[in-house]
């Protein structure tokens, strides 16, 4: 699990961006989902991702951290 807030986003073309908020990181979205299901599976790669990239941040860290 990362320390990152998702929120999928219907936008006024009907397609979905994902509004990604990491603490210490100014927010972000990622556009261009044609569906709901495609921005919530880019949710899951973004998290499995950036768990991935600092193998410092296990899950025990995580829960002493409060994430």
């Amino acid at each position: 699990m990362t320390d990152a807030k998702y929120r999928v986003i219907q936008r006024d073309d009907d397609s979905f961006a994902v509004e990604v908020i990491r603490t210490g990181a100014l927010p972000q979205t990622a556009a261009g989902f044609a569906t709901e299901a495609e921005a919530n599976a880019w949710v899951a790669q973004d998290k499995r991702l950036w768990d991935a990239a600092d193998p410092f941040r296990t899950p025990a860290y995580r829960r002493r951290r409060g994430f």
